[in-house]
C-alpha cells in the first residue's frame, strides 16, 4: 500500500484510496481548515480528518485502538501535541501511515515511555 520512496504519495491519491478503503467525505467537516471522510460499518463510526495544505499532522477519532492525533516527528524539535510519529523509521509519509493506520496494515503497541511504569501509543 506505500508508493515509491522517490515518489511521495499525493493528497488526491490518498483521499482515492481512503476511499477504496470505504470510506467517504463526511457529511459534517469538523473543520473549515481540513477535510474529512468517515467510514460507517454498523454502530461504529471511524472519522479521519486532514488538515488543508499540511501532509505532516492528522486526526482519527472512532471507538477504535488507533484513534488519536498524530504528527510527524521531526528531528530537533520537540511534539508538543499528539502522537510522534517517526515516518524515516517507518520509511512511509504521514499519508500511508495513516492509511496504514485506517486499512489495519500498521499497529500501534504500548511501550513504556522512560522514567514511567505506563506507556503509551509508539
Amino acid at each position: 500500500m506505500t508508493a515509491p520512496i522517490n515518489k511521495p504519495l499525493t493528497r488526491r491519491q490518498f483521499f482515492g484510496r481512503l476511499r477504496t478503503l470505504g470510506f467517504k467525505k463526511s457529511r459534517f467537516q469538523m473543520t473549515r481548515i481540513g477535510l474529512t471522510y468517515e467510514r460507517e460499518e454498523g454502530d461504529e463510526r471511524v472519522v479521519v480528518t486532514v488538515p488543508k495544505y499540511h501532509s505532516s499532522t492528522f486526526t482519527i477519532l472512532g471507538d477504535i485502538l488507533y484513534s488519536g492525533i498524530f504528527v510527524e516527528a521531526i528531528p530537533g524539535r520537540p511534539v508538543n501535541w499528539g502522537t510522534p510519529v517517526d515516518t524515516d523509521a517507518l520509511g512511509m509519509n504521514m499519508f500511508e501511515v495513516c492509511l496504514g493506520l485506517c486499512s489495519g496494515d500498521i499497529q500501534m503497541v504500548q511501550q513504556p515511555i522512560d522514567g514511567q511504569q505506563e506507556g503509551g501509543p509508539a
